[in-house]
């Protein structure tokens, strides 16, 4: 028998003998051992999408700062890899679970809906973050050590957070409904909004006004801009993750 499936109905059958009116503690507890094997399994089926998107990054940034249009070539790259990583694995993890049937396999494992609700949150947050994370200090290094004015870091920060936040948004459009055309119409939409957003970032004198600085300026606006994005992806992740967690079934 599966180890998994086996420590599950052990577990379920030594408890069976005593029943609590508590409803705290008859509350079940998330399968921790299942919810590692999938967050495996989609770390698995994504490792060589990763190493393509991070390959891309680390080219975009190589060139970024050799003249002007390399330096727009390498920006618009760096853009649009960072969208493309994080719709691209949402539709392999999410989407095409349900498109290819793999969803009935993972019914078939002792888990609840709460715990594939937290395995598809480790999943996709970690696929996401742990690149993006690396990119961004990797772009931070290049800004700050290249002939590239120190002044356009705290424009670049920003810019990666709000593509931090339009991953939030496509995620959890994603859990709520598990539809793949409300998927597409957030991601084309979102995408759609992005460039007025970079175009308002880029305009405001407190913060793209600082772009050309030689010295590294951080303002009072960046820093509003930056907790609203954080107290955006907190909200995002948060609600979603309690809402997915409290639906009795899988569909």
């Amino acid at each position: 028998m599966n180890p998994l499936i086996e420590s599950s109905v052990n577990a379920h059958q030594g408890n069976s003998g005593s029943v609590d009116g508590n409803p705290r503690v008859n509350r079940p507890v998330l399968n921790m051992p299942v919810i590692k094997q999938l967050v495996y399994k989609d770390w698995y089926l994504n490792r060589k999408l990763l190493a393509t998107y991070v390959g891309v990054g680390i080219f975009s940034l190589s060139i970024i700062s050799l003249g002007e249009w390399q330096f727009f070539m390498g920006a618009i790259m760096f853009i649009t890899m960072l969208v493309a990583m994080g719709n691209h694995q949402l539709s392999v993890t999410m989407i095409n679970e349900r498109k290819e049937q793999t969803l009935a396999f993972v019914m078939s494992l002792p888990v609840s809906p709460a715990d594939y609700a937290m395995a598809k949150f480790l999943s996709n947050m970690v696929l996401f973050f742990v690149p993006w994370t690396l990119l961004v200090l990797a772009t931070s290094v290049v800004i700050l050590l290249t002939p590239l004015p120190d002044g356009l870091l705290a424009f670049t920060l920003l810019v990666c957070m709000l593509i931090a936040v339009n991953h939030c948004i496509c995620w959890s459009v994603t859990m709520a409904t598990e539809t793949e055309a409300s998927f597409l119409m957030v991601m084309i939409g979102l995408n759609c909004l992005l460039n007025p957003a970079l175009y308002l970032l880029a305009r405001s004198p407190a913060i793209g006004g600082n772009n050309l600085n030689e010295n590294f300026i951080w303002t009072g606006t960046a820093t509003l801009v930056l907790l609203c994005e954080v107290l955006a992806i907190i909200l995002l992740l948060v609600g979603t993750l309690y809402f997915r967690s409290r639906k009795k079934v899988f569909y």
